[in-house]
């Protein structure tokens, strides 16, 4: 079987070496590796069956046939969009529309954009058809994922195979995958952390775990199976397991942590939950894949993201456009063979520059690692001082019973904007209590005075918080305050 894309053929190769092992663990269902391979073969043809096979949109929930077929389009698209189910059916049809996606692939046919069910498709190679491969063999198939939109509309970021082919082997030493006996995979597949995740387990030749949903329960009684596992998560999945757990559940050897900052006090209840495990953090994005990393020790400052990986080139830019010095704050470039090519937005194709910015602000200190304050975007003006939300946020997390905030500024006639926080209910403690701990961490300019309580804490489908949801109820008056 000829076919352009060096990921499918290598973990269809893994697959075929060990047909009876157990590769995929889906609650009640265990799937072989051989099942798999058939899968993803029978999808295959399925797609070369259809009269337009150019451009392939994948709506499905996480579950196997979904890995399958993303690994199936692969072999036989020039391009595949990672649509989300959860998106509201005028998004998915808008999405659909601007990109011109030949074929919508979903879980059952009709529905949002006339999709194809993928058991229809399935049926679809019942008799055989032609082998799945590309004609142009020279062709590299791309692939367009989303980001998670925290703080608007999804944007799609496309990139090759070789993107993640170079992240396979940056990675390699620091997330120590090779020979686990399973890699858990806790989020939803139409996130590009869960699906890489997925798919770099199976390249490894590793067990999988996927999970409909994201259940703490779950995922701790699936460690309690296994003895050498290793998880990928978001810090709030993390923060969810350790108040979920117990007792201490040593399976655990290593956590892969991105998407967002991890809190030193998530850090620290891991340390306790999951003693034998190693956290290793990744600062990275939908566009930029790996940045930079660290092993997370106690010591760290909150600021720190860690070192770039090989091959990735950071530099910082002040206001100016001039690179700025160790120490001396900006915007974040990365120019990297991990990136994506470009965005794919209102139906157009933008390419990437050569150094990438995606709005982070940091600076590098004189060992050369890599600080970040936060979105660029985020930050606003309060009586003349420049406000990062994602400072305070840190500082908030830190105070016992707050278990998730999202920091805003609303406009003020005298100060330009109140600092506002917004915080995950119930609250233990009250506002006073709150300011006297912030007290310890934030300059007075920076403390939060109005705070409002959520109690159905809305999230995107990576796990951060919904901000532009939290935005709406703050400002529609929906919200509790905290007296």
């Amino acid at each position: 079987m000829v076919m352009a894309s060096r990921i499918a053929a290598s973990v269809l190769e893994a697959l075929r070496v060990r047909p009876d092992a157990t590769i995929v663990h889906f609650g009640s269902s265990a799937i072989s590796a051989g099942d798999l391979a058939d899968r993803i073969e029978r999808l295959a043809r399925g797609l070369r069956s259809l009269d337009h096979n150019q451009r392939i949109g994948i709506l499905m929930g996480t579950a196997p046939d979904t890995l399958a077929l993303f690994i199936a389009s692969l072999m036989v698209a020039r391009e595949t969009f990672v649509l989300d189910p959860s998106w509201p059916e005028a998004t998915i049809t808008r999405v659909a529309d601007e990109t011109r996606i030949d074929a919508v692939i979903a879980e059952t046919n009709g529905g949002p954009v006339g999709t194809l069910g993928a058991d229809a498709l399935a049926r679809m190679a019942a008799d055989g058809g032609p082998s799945p491969c590309l004609d142009d063999e020279r062709a590299e198939p791309v692939f367009t994922l989303f980001t998670s939109g925290s703080t608007g509309t999804p944007k799609g970021c496309r990139r090759t195979k070789t993107s993640w082919l170079n992240s396979f082997k940056a990675d390699r030493a620091l997330a120590d995958i090779e020979g686990r006996d399973l890699v858990l995979v806790p989020g939803n597949l139409a996130h590009s952390l869960f699906l890489y995740a997925a798919v770099r387990g199976l390249w490894a030749g590793c067990a999988i775990a996927l999970f409909p949903r994201f259940r703490p329960d779950r995922v701790l009684a699936c460690l309690d199976r296994f003895g050498d596992c290793v998880l990928f998560a978001v810090p709030t999945q993390l923060s969810a397991l350790c108040a979920a757990a117990e007792r201490p559940h040593p399976a655990l050897k290593r956590v892969l942590l991105t998407g967002s900052k991890l809190p030193a006090a998530i850090a620290e209840q891991a340390r306790h939950t999951f003693p034998d495990a190693a956290l290793v953090e990744f600062y990275g994005t939908t566009e930029l894949s790996y940045v930079a990393a660290r092993q997370v020790a106690a010591n760290d400052p909150a600021s720190l993201v860690g070192a770039p990986l090989a091959g990735v080139d950071v530099t910082v830019i002040d206001d100016a456009g001039a690179p700025c010095p160790p120490g001396a704050r900006g915007r974040v470039f990365v120019r990297s063979g991990m990136a994506f090519e470009g965005y794919v937005r209102d139906g157009r194709f933008e390419p990437a520059e050569a150094s990438i910015g995606v709005g982070d602000a940091g600076w590098l200190d004189e060992a050369g690692r890599l600080h970040l304050d936060g979105r660029i975007d985020r930050m606003f003006q309060s009586s003349g001082r420049n406000i990062v939300p994602e400072t305070i946020e840190t500082a908030l997390a830190e105070v016992e019973g707050i278990e998730a905030v999202a920091v805003f500024g609303m406009p003020d006639p005298v100060r330009e904007h109140r600092i506002v926080a917004v915080l995950k209910a119930p609250v233990g403690s009250g506002r006073s209590a709150i300011i006297g701990r912030l007290k310890e961490s934030l300059p007075p300019y920076a403390i939060p005075g109005h705070y409002f309580e959520c109690g159905d804490w809305p999230q995107t489908v990576s796990g951060k918080p919904d901000l532009v949801k939290l935005r709406q109820r703050l400002d529609g008056g929906t919200l509790e305050r905290l007296r």
